[in-house]
């Protein structure tokens, strides 16, 4: 008798990744053009962790607190390369680009905020998946 039935060696397993990658990089797309910054963030979030999980399962890579870490430095770079392009630094540039992201001038800016809000959060979650196991995991 089989330990998992109804399972075969036949059949390749379906895996859930591709639906949250294309989720992800939709959400993130809706976010950064209707300016919604909450939605961009998480769809940056949702996007970044996905692929994570997806070159783990496929064995690209052996861990995966520290892909998307490496990933969120990625859209940091991204999200920084777009806040230098739109030539706007400081507090009050980057509040108004929130506020206002499809205002004249802020459209790189909120754009690149977003990215790189993304980018550090998912820096942020490698760091305490990676450092916060369990020792008997």
């Amino acid at each position: 008798m089989s330990e998992k039935a109804g399972v075969s060696d036949r059949y390749r397993m379906a895996s859930p990744w591709p639906v949250f990658v294309a989720l992800g990089f939709a959400l993130t797309e809706l976010g950064l053009v209707l300016g919604v910054f909450p939605v961009a963030v998480g769809g940056g979030l949702l996007f970044g962790a996905s692929v994570a999980g997806i070159l783990t399962e496929a064995d690209y890579v052996g861990h995966l607190w520290r892909t998307a870490a490496y990933i969120g430095v990625a859209l940091v770079v991204v999200g920084a390369g777009l806040i230098a392009l739109g030539g706007q630094f400081g507090i009050d540039p980057a509040v108004a680009a929130v506020d206002r992201p499809n205002a004249a001038g802020h459209r790189l800016l909120s754009r690149g905020l977003a990215i790189a809000t993304a980018g550090v959060l998912l820096i942020a979650t490698g760091a305490v998946g990676q450092f916060g196991r369990h020792p008997t995991a």
